[in-house]
């Protein structure tokens, strides 16, 4: 398990797997059991009030569960999946005319979705070359083409 102790300032301190060094400077400190999870603060004196087995031990109470937030939106899924398929069939990236009559969307629409896919990382193109269109994502990652 991994153990990320942080000052006060969310500055990070020291990353362990498995144990914790308290030999750390008198301080204010914030310790994470694992990246995402639940952090508990921890006050280092002098003669620390903690024990090594105590910051070994962990927390207590149950670690809440991290959701991520989705890599697109629906419709973004769509004009990937439409990407994926008609690659797939024609051996070539679709232009955003081909886009545009499949969607049934004016042309600036699939402009602005383009980009905003390639904003995100999902694809890649080459600008100034038509049909350069590259999806970023598995087939596993993309929804059905509905």
């Amino acid at each position: 398990m991994d153990i990320w102790l942080a000052d006060n300032d969310g500055h990070l301190v020291q990353k362990e797997t498995g144990k914790l060094d308290t030999r750390l400077l008198p301080g204010s400190y914030v310790v994470e059991f694992g990246l995402g999870t639940q952090t508990y603060p921890i006050n280092l004196s002098a003669d620390s009030r903690y024990t090594q087995a105590e910051i070994e031990a962990g927390p207590t109470c149950p670690r809440p569960e991290v959701k991520l937030a989705p890599l697109y939106t629906a419709k973004q899924g769509q004009y990937l999946a439409f990407i994926f398929y008609f690659t797939k069939i024609h051996g070539q990236s679709p232009s955003e005319a081909e886009m545009q009559r499949y969607f049934r969307v004016t042309p600036p629409s699939v402009h602005q979705m383009v980009v905003a896919l390639e904003a995100k990382g999902l694809i890649a193109r080459t600008p100034g070359m038509g049909r350069s269109i590259k999806l970023l994502l598995s087939r596993a990652e993309l929804p059905d083409l509905e």
